[in-house]
This record gives C-alpha cells, sequence and structure tokens, in this order.
C-alpha cells in the first residue's frame, strides 16, 4: 500500500471507513482524484471493503476480476467469508484455505494479511492471526490495531498496550489509534470506561455519528452501570 506521507491523500477515505461510515468512505474514493496508482489502488481497497460492508456483494463480485491488481484479490476471499454466514460447511473450507495460506507463508501483501488475520480473528483463532499479522509491515497501522484487538481478546493487556504505544508513536491523531485507546480503556475498566466514553463523543463530533461510535458509547455507558443513559442512546 501507499507509503505514509505529510499529506495522506486517503485521509477522509481513512476516517469515514475506520469510523464504520462506509458509505461515506464509498463517496469519498469516488471523488478522489489522485496521479498516484497506489494511492488509488489503496483507496479502491477501502471501496470495495466498505462494499462488502454494506453487504453489497454484486459490485465486489462484478469489478473484480483474475486480471484486477493483486492487492485487490483477497477481497474476493474476504466476501467468500462474509456470504458463508451460517453456511457451516462452507465457512469452514475458507477457514481452511486461509488457514493453509497461513502455513506456506502465502500472504504476500498488506491486503491479504489484514483480510487473513480478520477472518482468523473472527474465528476466535488469535494465536494463527497474530502469526499472520507479524509478517506485516512494522508501520502499517491498521495491522497494529487488529493486533491490539486480538491481544485484547487474549486478556494481554500488558502486550496490548505496548502495541497501543507504538501505534501512539507511529501516529498519535489518527482515528484508528483513537479507536483503539478507547479499546483498551474500556478493557482495562473502571474509570477508564469513562475516557474511551469521550473518545467516541470526540470523534462524532469530529467526524459525525456512526453505529460502530454510537455503539462504543453504549458499551461504555453499560461499562459504568449507566443503563438509563445507555438505553436513550441506543433510541
Amino acid at each position: 500500500m501507499a507509503q505514509h506521507s505529510d499529506v495522506d491523500e486517503l485521509f477522509d477515505v481513512k476516517n469515514a471507513f475506520f469510523t464504520g461510515n462506509y458509505q461515506g468512505c464509498i463517496n469519498e474514493v469516488q471523488k478522489l482524484q489522485t496521479s498516484d496508482p497506489d494511492i488509488a489502488i489503496e483507496a479502491k481497497i477501502y471501496m470495495y471493503r466498505s462494499y462488502l460492508a454494506l453487504k453489497k456483494f454484486g459490485v465486489v463480485r462484478d469489478e473484480i476480476g483474475p486480471n484486477s491488481n493483486t492487492l485487490l484479490q483477497p477481497l474476493k476471499i474476504l466476501m467468500a467469508y462474509i456470504q458463508s454466514e451460517g453456511i457451516s460447511s462452507k465457512r469452514s473450507a475458507i477457514v481452511e484455505e486461509v488457514e493453509n495460506s497461513v502455513q506456506s507463508g502465502d500472504a504476500a501483501n498488506t491486503t491479504s494479511i489484514v483480510v487473513h488475520a480478520t477472518i482468523l480473528y473472527s474465528e476466535a483463532n488469535y494465536e494463527t492471526a497474530l502469526r499472520v499479522l507479524h509478517a506485516s509491515p512494522s508501520d502499517h497501522l491498521e495491522s497494529m490495531a487488529l493486533r491490539l484487538q486480538t491481544l485484547l481478546k487474549m486478556d494481554r493487556v500488558d502486550l496490548a498496550k505496548k502495541e497501543l504505544k507504538s501505534m501512539q508513536d507511529r501516529d498519535d491523531d489518527a482515528t484508528l489509534t483513537q479507536l483503539a485507546q478507547a479499546w483498551v480503556n474500556m478493557h482495562i475498566g473502571g474509570e477508564k470506561i469513562q475516557d474511551a466514553y469521550y473518545i467516541y463523543q470526540e470523534l462524532i463530533d469530529k467526524h459525525g455519528a456512526t453505529p460502530l461510535l454510537f455503539n462504543g458509547q453504549v458499551a461504555s455507558y453499560i461499562g459504568q452501570e449507566k443503563f438509563d443513559e445507555a438505553k436513550a442512546a441506543l433510541h
């Protein structure tokens, strides 16, 4: 994917995607004008992942063919996985394919790494997910966030905190870094839950309300046993 630079042409695209504003992400990509082919491909990755999040599978199926860029190819595996929900035999076959790819070291690019790790994380195969993410570039922020989420699922808060520090050193202001701070705060509990609430509120004020951010706030209310506020937020 495109390297980090002082001016991130995909700033709005990434913020929309990571806050769960998938239609907004698609809109940002469609109006993007760039002469850098790497940035154009990275933008398409976010766009197609947004279509998958919205379960608009036809667009991905029609537009990613055998001759499409290699960075786009793994998205077909992610599409198949999402579509296999409720079909245990098909899902098992897809997971087995991913695990075999991991064992053979067949994760040649960041899209493969993120897709494989996402599927393994969803299957609660956390150790293998971490092994996949280990192959990611050390400064790839989304891989770092996925590692952090995986470590929290394994109750390794100590290691998750170290991952958060790495993310903060990389880009303290990034939306993903802010979300990661909220995840860690929620896991620590106590007074940190209130801090998580403020992070979600700041992101809502900055980027607009989305179900993902609202759910984060509701979870923080529940964690503080503020059930009336949680109910009001859900409404």
